[in-house]
């Protein structure tokens, strides 16, 4: 299995990824980095990340970089830290992947996760030769930062609602919500290392079950569950029904470009296709962009837009910050609600879109995932290539998006249909089409 991925470093924990890699891992980052800078690193509540942290910190630490100890704190409070004080920063989690996998996210002094660097790090890493140094660690405190800067840019806002942590790094924000003036319920607020016993820690279906019947006795505005490292939020409204996330782009889309009077609007290739026309009206642009957050974050920077989104409930608010966070999206949509008065159904209701549906089909490996990706690449020669897959345009609509995970040995596939029924005749055409190839590979 490959260590690097597009995204980021990963693997399951005690096989591709060891303590020993991690170890190599941080001398590969330190000589990328000459050995002179000073690095922060976070990680999130897998029972992995401690022993990872220790072997990376000290790799890192033998090239004579210097370390600054986060702890555990969720995702974008690494990434904040990094981007407030202008340095290079690690946070070690594997995100939605299960609790066995664990992996290493780093990220630029601009608050832009490696991209490009990934490749040169990879050859740093299996060239195996570091430079030698002694450097120094320290302990910091990262969330009240964090804490005080939103609460000073999201303004004075209100709202009651319920948060499910599913156990990940985003338990240590509960104290920082009800700072900032958001009274919330918590679910799975503790910090687990088994997260609950959760398999795919994707805030979706079974996952969020607990929220959605949590909020159905009117008491609150909306809930919200985050990832294990709370860089996405998906939100379901006052009556427990979750809102697809090309609504909620278009529910932030609207009043942001209301705010700053248009604007370009980055969105990946698997959002709804009336999101373009729809941010043309209000005066705005949007500039599709390949699905990954590092390239979301990349390309908004880029592009200088206001905006970033993705279907996969990653939403980018380039005036605070380039990279994702849960908490402030949180904050944002309570802002919106403060302003505007109406409930997070109200919202959603006035907009409509055609139905979007998800899957994923195991590929067993990720040999064979690429592998049936090129095969379904050179049956459709005319679809548009979005770099790990292809996306098959239907008519002004209907589209089909095929890709490879970049996180784990699966395909997925992504429909979006001009009614339920012609979503379901699509996916199970697609998903028996990609079966097929799986078998045949």
């Amino acid at each position: 299995m490959n260590l690097f991925r597009a995204y980021d470093i990963r693997g399951i924990y005690g096989k591709e990824l060891t303590d020993e890699k991690a170890r190599k891992l941080g001398k590969a980052l330190g000589t990328f980095l000459k050995g002179n800078k000073t690095v922060c690193i976070g990680f999130d509540t897998r029972p992995s990340s401690p022993d990872l942290f220790d072997s990376f910190a000290s790799g890192l630490l033998s090239t004579g970089c210097n370390v600054i100890s986060l702890g555990m704190v969720p995702n974008p409070v690494a990434y904040f830290f990094a981007w407030k004080n202008k340095m290079f920063g690690c946070y070690i989690t594997a995100s939605h992947n299960p609790v066995e996998w664990n992996g290493i996210k780093l990220f630029k002094p601009n608050g832009v996760s490696f991209t490009e660097e990934l490749e040169i790090l990879r050859n740093v890493f299996s060239s195996g030769k570091f430079l030698k140094g002694k450097g120094e660690m320290e302990e910091r405190e990262a969330i009240n930062d964090y804490t005080n800067f939103l609460r000073e840019r999201i303004g004075k806002i209100r709202g009651r609602i319920v948060v499910d942590f599913l156990g990940g790094s985003g338990t240590a924000l509960t104290k920082a919500f009800r700072e900032i003036g958001v009274d919330i319920k918590a679910l799975h607020e503790k910090p687990d290392p088994s997260l609950y016993g959760f398999h795919r820690l994707e805030p979706m279906g079974d996952l969020i079950y607990s929220l959605s019947e949590s909020i159905k006795d009117g008491k609150f505005d909306f809930g919200v569950a985050l990832d294990c490292d709370a860089d996405r939020a998906v939100f379901i409204d006052s009556h427990g029904n979750p809102i697809d996330s090309s609504v909620m782009c278009a529910i932030f889309i609207k009043e942001i470009l209301k705010e700053k009077k248009g604007g370009k609007v980055v969105l990946t290739h698997d959002c709804a296709s009336e999101l373009d026309e729809f941010t043309r009206r209000l005066g705005g642009r949007v500039i599709r962009c390949r699905i990954g957050h590092n390239f979301v974050e990349q390309k908004v920077v880029e592009e200088k837009a206001v905006f970033g989104g993705e279907q996969s409930s990653h939403y980018y608010f380039s005036f605070f910050y380039p990279f994702s966070d849960g908490m402030l999206s949180t904050l944002y949509l309570c802002k919106i609600l403060s302003e505007t008065g109406k409930r997070l159904d109200e919202l959603a209701q006035s907009i409509s879109f055609h139905p979007i549906a998800r899957v994923y089909i195991n590929a067993k490996t990720d040999e064979k995932k690429f592998k049936v990706i090129q095969r379904i690449r050179k049956s459709y020669s005319k679809a548009i290539d979005v770099a790990d897959g292809i996306k098959i345009k239907l008519n002004d609509i209907e589209w089909i998006l095929i890709r490879a995970s970049h996180t784990l040995p699966e395909i997925n596939l992504c429909v979006e249909a001009k009614n339920e029924q012609r979503l379901k005749e699509l996916i199970h055409k697609y998903s028996k089409l990609i079966r097929g190839e799986i078998k045949a590979s």
